[in-house]
């Protein structure tokens, strides 16, 4: 698929469908690790959940948000990598966010996996276009 097939438009929707499938999934996986594991605590539970999501996140993108990018497996590392470092600083704000809600708010987790949904998002979609699975100066 070439860039040009994919207007602005519909590529933010891409990354909304995708965003919010994958925000979907580390959720289910925040109230579930809080139930079963209740030891490590809702900053735990969201590190554990953000780093199993990060695979489906990689693929989700790299396929449905950024078709076009797909270059083959020795061009992809590159991509893996500088997703994988993305997504570790998404990491730092995903713990960080849950321990302001819940450590310094002492608000609810969900309003800390609320804080990530806006948060994350915001921040991970213009390094992906551009740095992540971006070639060149593209436009959006």
């Amino acid at each position: 698929m070439s860039d040009q097939t994919l207007h602005p438009i519909e590529r933010i929707v891409r990354y909304g469908l995708s965003g919010s499938l994958v925000s979907l999934v580390y959720s289910l996986g925040v109230f579930g690790f809080v139930q079963i594991l209740p030891a490590i605590g809702p900053v735990g539970a969201s590190i554990l959940a953000f780093c199993l999501v990060q695979p489906i996140g990689y693929a989700i993108h790299r396929t449905f948000t950024f078709p076009e990018t797909y270059r083959g497996a020795s061009e992809a590392r590159p991509g893996l990598r500088r997703f994988i470092l993305t997504n570790l600083v998404s990491l730092a704000i995903a713990a960080g966010g849950m321990a302001f809600v819940t450590d310094v708010l002492r608000a609810p987790y969900g309003w800390g996996i609320a804080l990530n949904w806006i948060l994350i998002p915001c921040s991970s979609f213009l390094l992906y276009r551009f740095w992540v699975f971006g070639r060149g100066g593209r436009s959006l």
